[in-house]
């Protein structure tokens, strides 16, 4: 087993502060911001999203104190664009981070990102990541002073969510005075699927248990792509339960990190947000994994926004998307908007106010042909090389199992028309290709996002 671990650090929070003409007086007025993804997260699985397994107390507890958006959209099906989409407030095919299997794209220097708005501003800015997507070649980790990055040669032996929030905890206890934001980033989740021995017990299938059976190699990701790979429901069945055993792991995890924080933060001034940059597939369209669709498994994530003093407890039910947030937290700590953020505040809608736009884009998959989805309020339309046109009814058909178009065919023309519009709208962006070493693409290949 290889192990990279890269750890960056800028200028001092101090001498930020000093540059960016900011005062203690100022900085006691700023809220923190810390910032939740939990990698390859079905928003189902959460207990606060209506799951009966008792897998998420820690952050159905957080929901319950913040705000939980039932209807959130993430912007793509696979980790590097959508979490570009998160931090740039720009659809993937605005900001080019993204490509395929073939050809990776990293994020311009042009395009500016959320953490460089806060690091501008004077806040303490870092990141703690577990995938090469989350680092420097792909242009994410712009503004992040401190980025504490490990790497894995196999997707067998990833750093686990225990060591995750020890290296979050550690950067919490040393950084200094002033405001600061933090990005946790949680990898356990993704395939492979090998739970720690007490939640596998309480979570796996019961031939599972006691075994050590594990389920997500590279082996098995590469036969899948090359449809070689035979996927039984009983191994999916028993796939899936591990899986639920690794997010309960995060969730313990996460109910740490947030004890500390709150311990640290008596006054309550830290802004919370929890989401994911994707699901995961488990024969719901016939298929498993990520990245290959944009189906409501893939693209529909948790989202979960707590600002004590400023956001009442709520759950708002009006599809919102994720461009949405980085607006969202600039907003909450006064900060100014990048004038290229395509999404707007939720914080009118929480308090009642105009919702942003119910259109949404979806797309990017790295696996097979594009793939694109267009949904207006809860009319959704997927395009695709390989299916054409389909159109579903997220209301009435959340699960999409009967496609309307051709039912339909007046409402999925208007869809596809709207579409065309928006794309003549997009000011495109060429993402950057990306010259990986040999020991990122040997990881990559190893993670399963390459079959090289």
């Amino acid at each position: 087993m290889l192990l990279l671990r890269v750890v960056t650090r800028f200028a001092s929070a101090t001498a930020l502060a000093v540059l960016c003409g900011a005062c203690p007086d100022a900085d006691a007025e700023r809220p923190n911001v810390l910032f939740i993804a939990v990698d390859t997260l079905r928003a189902d699985r959460l207990g606060c999203y209506g799951n009966a397994r008792g897998l998420t107390p820690h952050i159905d507890r957080l929901a319950a104190a913040g705000v939980r958006f039932s209807d959130a959209t993430s912007h793509a099906p696979w980790t590097l664009p959508a979490f570009a989409s998160l931090f740039t407030s720009l659809y993937p095919t605005e900001h080019g981070a993204g490509g395929n299997l073939l050809e990776f794209k990293a994020l311009p220097a042009s395009v500016p990102t959320l953490a460089e708005r806060f690091h501008d501003a004077g806040y303490a800015t870092a990141a703690i990541t577990n995938v090469d997507f989350l680092g420097p070649s792909f242009g994410l980790a712009r503004g992040f002073q401190h980025h504490d990055s490990v790497y894995y040669q196999s997707n067998e032996e990833v750093r686990r969510a225990d060591a995750t929030t020890d290296a979050a905890l550690a950067w919490l206890d040393s950084r200094g005075s002033g405001p600061w934001l933090l990005f946790v980033h949680y990898f356990d989740a993704h395939a492979s699927y090998d739970p720690p021995a007490e939640f596998r017990a309480r979570f796996a299938s019961a031939e599972d248990q006691q075994s050590s059976w594990r389920f997500g190699s590279r082996t098995e990701l590469v036969s899948l792509r090359q449809k070689k790979l035979v996927l039984e429901p009983d191994v999916m069945r028993r796939a899936e339960a591990l899986y639920d055993a690794e997010v309960a792991f995060v969730d313990d995890q996460i109910g740490r990190l947030l004890d500390t924080t709150h311990a640290l933060d008596p006054a309550r001034r830290t802004v919370i947000v929890l989401t994911s940059d994707h699901g995961e597939e488990f024969l719901d369209h016939g298929s498993w994994e990520h990245g290959h669709s944009v189906y409501q498994e893939l693209v529909h994530v948790p989202l979960i926004v707590a600002a004590p003093g400023r956001l009442a407890p709520a759950v708002v039910q009006a599809p919102v998307r994720h461009v949405d947030v980085a607006p969202t937290l600039c907003e909450l700590a006064d900060l100014p908007l990048a004038p290229t953020f395509r999404g707007r505040s939720l914080l009118d809608l929480v308090s009642g106010g105009t919702p942003p736009p119910t259109q949404c884009l979806a797309e990017g998959a790295f696996i097979g042909p594009p793939l694109r989805a267009w949904r207006h309020g809860y009319d959704k339309l997927i395009v695709s090389d390989v299916r054409g046109v389909e159109l579903f009814d997220l209301a009435a058909d959340p699960r999409e199992t009967h496609d309307r178009s051709r039912d339909e065919f007046p409402r999925a023309t208007e869809l596809l028309g709207e579409l065309e519009l928006a794309d003549k709208a997009f000011a495109r962006a060429h993402g950057l290709s990306v010259e990986l070493s040999d020991a990122e693409r040997a990881r990559l290949a190893e993670l399963g996002y390459t079959d090289r």
